[in-house]
């Protein structure tokens, strides 16, 4: 896939996630933080079922095989949506994206250098390394006084 499609579909990825997180938040003052984060998983995982009914289920075969480690990107979802929809009437949006944001791109920079889970090693640069840091001066910045 082009480098500038997956760079549009993240943008609106990104979109998504603030709006999910203002959406979530807004669900909870109806059901409750904890409902509000599941009704929200419930509700996508119905969207991927439809998805995967036009796509097909061949890949669902191999499910057998898969360590059980890489069975928690659920667990850890659900824990992001539910913290999210907890911080955001605290704190507010931005602020709450952007600690999240901050410690991704930590993180991030870690899994790019050392790729501990084998899935394509990045060389990390001194412009990477500045760009978290501005951006963890950005987080400083939106969380003053809140």
């Amino acid at each position: 896939m082009d480098k500038y499609f997956v760079m549009l579909l993240l943008a609106i990825a990104g979109t998504f996630v603030s709006l999910q997180a203002s959406i979530n938040a807004k669900l909870a003052k109806y059901v409750g933080f904890l409902e509000s984060a599941f009704i929200s998983f419930l509700v996508g995982t119905f969207t991927l079922l439809i998805f995967l009914f036009f796509k097909g289920f061949s890949g669902l075969k191999q499910i057998g095989e898969v360590p059980l480690q890489f069975l928690t990107g659920g667990i850890l979802g659900a824990f992001f949506v539910f913290v999210i929809t907890y911080a955001v009437p605290k704190i507010g949006v931005s602020a709450a994206l952007s600690i999240t944001i901050a410690v991704q791109l930590i993180l991030g920079l870690l899994l790019d250098k050392f790729n501990p889970f084998a899935i394509n090693s990045f060389e990390v640069s001194i412009y990477n390394i500045l760009g978290v840091i501005l951006t963890i001066i950005g987080v400083i910045m939106l969380t003053y006084n809140r």
